[in-house]
């Protein structure tokens, strides 16, 4: 019998994998010890901080890749990146041209800075004096490095304002690193195909025109991928700056208004028009609330009604003296200017709703405290009569955010109804006067209070007026 023989794959040892050699080029010394520490686990490294001696050290090492940096002591990055692809003898290594064009356009903070030295140099001539020095599948690792580092530009931006700036900044940076991150994978193909659409020529007279489509294609292409992705993007820019927790906020200050867009009417009229909704909601809550006053007569809940009315009218005011500052500024068209008058007129109206709302109320603790005997059938009017108001007010709204099953017609005509139930109400309390029903001193605050249900029928029909002459609150707003 024959002995067993071990085959080569059952002998072989276990071998670590042999790391790969990269020289680093970094004339900063901390920042050299902190990359090394960082890429030792995977790479062989010989750094170095001088481009003489980088040039040297790469001849004679012939590294797997080289990682320079953009900021050297006598030339940059990416000369040093033309001068290695221009010698025959390292032509072949890998120049981490991303991380040039991300350092590059981080200190620049342009990108179409950087791409334009990015063309200038790939528009060297090598050594027969036809192609380039860098050539275009050089180019382009650079260019992708170029669009990453341009996301510092609205990262620096977005420091100190809302979360949506944040969001909007994150978003910029997920969509550049994200295409660097596809593309650099199809660096050649992609070059075949660029130089297949671009105009033919000896390659240093075309590599610019080159490099341009490149970048224009590379956007096109990941906004196309993006559009189709948009709700992952949403999840993860959401996910990275969470809503976080809500916070107890103060009814009476604004949300939506900055003093920062004052000189850019459009923005801020916007945010005008999501103020005056807010303020809206405040006021639905405020007659909500006096029409259960009125039916309960619970005083309890008088004392934080008047307080909703004291915040709504502290946050109108507040509204007002910012479109007067977009007034004083001296920046709106004649268009813009009308549509903040209009925009004055409907906060004029919520905010009137709101007040009168708070002197019914108040009138309910007059009687309730001088023991007035209104008749059931009174009280019963004047909830019909507050019940009707508040659906007018409602769709009001609902016709200023551009509802078109309200029939303004219709809501206008309302406000006759409320007329011919005001008059009936007149005239049953002096028959029931005259009948000893009622006593004829509550004849005067019985009476205030039809005054203030009729101005408060005024203030919806001027609301529906605003919106009869086609001034929709969401003309100002953006989805």
């Amino acid at each position: 019998m024959l002995p067993t023989v071990k085959t080569s794959e059952q002998k072989r040892p276990d071998k670590k994998k042999e790391k790969h050699s990269l020289v680093l080029v970094e004339r900063n010394k901390d920042l050299c010890n902190y990359l090394v520490q960082i890429l030792m686990k995977e790479y062989k490294i010989v750094s170095v901080c001088d481009v003489e001696a980088a040039f040297e050290t790469v001849c004679e090492q012939c590294p797997d890749a080289v990682l320079a940096s953009s900021v050297l002591t006598r030339i940059s990055g990416e000369e040093l990146a033309v001068r290695i692809k221009s010698d025959d003898r390292v032509a072949h290594i890998p120049v981490l041209g991303v991380f040039v064009g991300t350092l590059m356009t981080l200190v620049v903070q342009s990108s179409s800075a950087t791409i334009a030295v990015l063309q200038n140099f790939a528009s060297q001539p090598g050594p027969d004096g036809v192609t380039s020095m860098l050539g275009l599948a050089g180019a382009i690792p650079i260019l992708l490095g170029d669009n990453i580092g341009t996301t510092i530009t609205a990262l620096l931006a977005s420091i100190g304002q809302t979360k949506d700036a944040k969001r909007t900044a994150v978003a910029h940076c997920i969509f550049n690193i994200s295409g660097c991150l596809l593309f650099i994978w199809f660096v050649k193909p992609f070059a075949v195909l660029i130089q297949h659409i671009s105009p033919k020529g000896p390659e240093i007279e075309v590599i610019s025109r080159q490099i341009a489509n490149a970048h224009t294609l590379f956007n096109i292409t990941m906004t196309l991928i993006w559009v189709c992705l948009i709700n992952v993007m949403v999840k993860i820019v959401m996910t990275l700056i969470p809503d976080g927790k809500a916070v107890d906020m103060n009814p009476a200050k604004p949300v939506f208004l900055d003093d920062k867009i004052i000189s850019q009417p459009a923005a801020a009229l916007q945010l005008v028009a999501k103020e005056i909704l807010r303020v809206s909601e405040m006021v639905k809550v405020v007659v909500a609330d006096t029409i259960t006053i009125v039916k309960t007569e619970d005083m309890n809940e008088l004392e934080p009604l008047q307080e909703k009315g004291v915040q709504i009218k502290k946050l109108t005011d507040q509204i007002t003296e910012y479109l007067a500052f977009l007034f004083s500024a001296g920046t709106m068209t004649e268009q813009q200017a009308a549509q903040t008058a209009s925009l004055m007129y409907i906060l004029s109206d919520v905010e009137r709703m709101g007040t009168l709302s708070v002197e019914v109320a108040k009138c309910v603790r007059e009687k309730v405290d001088n023991r007035y005997k209104y008749t059931p059938e009174a009280m019963d009017e004047l909830q019909k009569s507050l019940k009707t108001l508040e659906k007018m007010f409602n769709d009001s709204l609902k016709a200023l955010q551009g509802d078109e099953s309200v029939q303004i017609e219709k809501l206008i005509k309302r406000k006759d109804k409320i007329m011919d139930l005001d008059l009936k109400m007149r005239k049953a309390h002096v028959q029931r006067v005259n009948k000893g029903k009622c006593k004829a001193s509550l004849t005067a605050p019985f009476t205030n209070i039809l005054h203030l249900i009729d101005r408060m029928g005024n203030s919806c029909v001027n609301l529906a007026d605003v919106a009869s002459n086609e001034i929709s609150l969401n003309y100002f707003m953006v989805n």
